[in-house]
């Protein structure tokens, strides 16, 4: 039989066979953090104008009418709106009713052939026939408005300002026009109208155009006033930058050792189309998320797909 410390012995290796097996290196069982996939930007240096924005009109200022001058039935009247006219030219013939009521006397009556023969009516301006009110056999009074002729160099631009903004506008002030095509204009403020609307409390400015320029009447514009320049300021896309909903707290994404997305506030100032003033937050060789940057935590761990230098 074994001994009492034989079989102490024995229970021993036991013992320390099975906690050496227990103690083998295990699979790691860590779990990695998820990498966001993020495009970079960096800090440039431009210069920002300042500027007010308004929204403007285009008319004409010169609208002329071609009034008829007896009354009386047209006999002619080959114009139609949109056709050019010049000055002097024959707009329209029209018979008065004495002489409608001699059309049924003998021809052969040479007497009355004087009396028969309608009155022209000229049109005294030239421009763009813009509206014809009556057609050929209508019946016309003395003083009626057969047609309106507009003259295209008279194309003006009206804004209306606010009176918070008069300081900013003058007569000569510079300004940038934008078509709704995306195409800009520059131009200058021709004058500035001495009269105030008592209801929106605003002031008229006229803005002309190049003589060349062929613009339609009633058209919204969108103008803009420089207030301010800066020059040499740092800036970063408007896409770099986030801000809360009250807009009052501003900050972006900067990477920090190749992996890293770390939270860092801003101050920011004037704005264009497409990049934003940055006061204060960053410097000109950070490397800021621009894209996948929203919804991330401080401290996030992102990876790096393209850099937009």
């Amino acid at each position: 039989m074994m001994s009492l410390e034989s079989y102490k012995i024995v229970t021993l290796f036991i013992f320390l066979a099975s906690l050496a097996s227990c103690s083998g290196t295990q699979p790691e069982q860590a779990t990695s953090r998820p990498k966001t996939d993020v495009t970079l930007t960096r800090p440039v240096v431009r210069d920002f104008n300042n500027f007010i924005q308004l929204n403007g009109n285009t008319q004409f200022q010169k609208k002329l009418i071609v009034r008829s001058v007896i009354t009386g039935y047209i006999t002619t009247l080959p114009w139609k709106v949109g056709e050019r006219i010049s000055a002097g030219t024959l707009f329209c013939r029209i018979r008065t009713k004495e002489q409608q009521a001699l059309k049924g006397f003998d021809s052969k009556e040479t007497s009355l052939e004087q009396f028969q023969t309608p009155l022209d009516v000229h049109s005294n301006v030239s421009g763009i026939i813009t509206a014809v009110n009556f057609s050929k056999g209508d019946f016309v009074n003395e003083g009626d408005i057969i047609a309106t002729v507009t003259d295209p160099s008279s194309m003006v631009l009206v804004i209306d300002v606010p009176l918070e903004y008069r300081n900013y506008v003058g007569t000569g002030k510079n300004c940038l026009i934008k078509f709704p095509d995306g195409k800009v204009l520059r131009s200058v403020i021709q004058e500035v109208l001495p009269f105030v609307d008592s209801v929106s409390q605003t002031q008229q400015c006229i803005i002309r155009f190049p003589q060349n320029r062929s613009i339609p009447e009633n058209m919204n514009l969108v103008v803009q006033i420089p207030v301010s320049q800066k020059q040499n300021s740092l800036a970063l896309p408007l896409a770099a930058i986030q801000t809360n909903e009250t807009e009052d707290q501003f900050w972006v994404m900067k990477l920090v050792n190749d992996s890293m997305a770390i939270k860092v506030p801003i101050t920011v100032g004037i704005q264009n189309d497409s990049l934003r003033e940055i006061l204060s937050g960053v410097n000109i060789n950070d490397k800021i998320i621009m894209n996948g940057a929203f919804g991330l935590e401080d401290s996030s761990l992102v990876k790096v797909q393209t850099v937009n230098e």
